[in-house]
């Protein structure tokens, strides 16, 4: 799921005014999690609650707290191991601008925010899946960073021979740490439900929520300060 977070990038296109207001937006989401940051991850799926904490600076950075608010087994344990080992690196690089160039068109203003409708770019591997989706952005005015980024699908998505999904719907909401804090992630939502080779069923929905931020990068930082939701 990190890895959704990563594709968020400040490289949007559109009207140059707004295009600049959006790359500062993006710009101020804090990206160093992995090497910055300790923090708590709750997910919840068809499989439990799953609570697990983040610290870089440990042997193994993930501990599995708890599951379904009781302690985990050494099964449970292992298995939730490999597969964050699994998944380490997938976020990592230039993963490009997930808003296609020209596609940025200003929805609405408030005294609070301002709303973005966009098309999402998308490579050649991604071209069959994104071409039905659709994208919505806010940028709070209160500090001017992107509060909220909402993917959804127009029409049956076709990403391959057999495989139609039906719906797709991805949120993420950022928000500041305390009053002046950085920008950080704060809950991660995704559903998808389709059908593959007509027969298999896929319903799939979770929820990541990102808390208890613990500032532990270098102490010479402007970010030394801990920072709590």
């Amino acid at each position: 799921m990190l890895a959704i977070l990563m594709l968020i990038s400040a490289n949007a296109h559109g009207d140059e005014s707004w295009q600049s207001l959006v790359e500062d937006a993006f710009g101020r989401i804090e990206r160093d999690l992995k090497t910055d940051w300790s923090y708590t991850e709750t997910t919840v799926n068809s499989e439990g609650t799953f609570v697990a904490r983040f610290d870089p600076r440990n042997d193994i950075p993930w501990q599995l707290v708890s599951v379904d608010g009781r302690e985990p087994t050494a099964n449970e344990i292992n298995a939730f191991l490999e597969e964050r080992a699994g998944s380490e690196g997938s976020g990592d690089g230039d993963a490009g601008s997930i808003v296609a160039d020209g596609s940025l068109e200003l929805l609405e203003e408030t005294d609070r925010y301002w709303r973005f409708a966009f098309k999402p770019d998308a490579d050649d591997d991604e071209a069959a899946f994104m071409q039905s989706v659709e994208g919505l952005l806010t940028v709070s005015k209160d500090g001017e960073y992107v509060s909220q980024v909402s993917l959804k699908n127009t029409g049956p998505i076709k990403p391959g021979k057999g495989v139609k999904i039906k719906k797709f719907e991805t949120l993420l909401e950022f928000a500041p740490t305390g009053a002046d804090g950085p920008v950080l992630p704060r809950r991660i939502a995704v559903e998808i439900r389709g059908r593959a080779l007509l027969v298999v069923g896929i319903d799939e929905k979770e929820s990541i929520e990102f808390g208890d931020y613990e500032w532990v990068g270098a102490k010479d930082s402007a970010r030394t300060q801990p920072a709590h939701p």
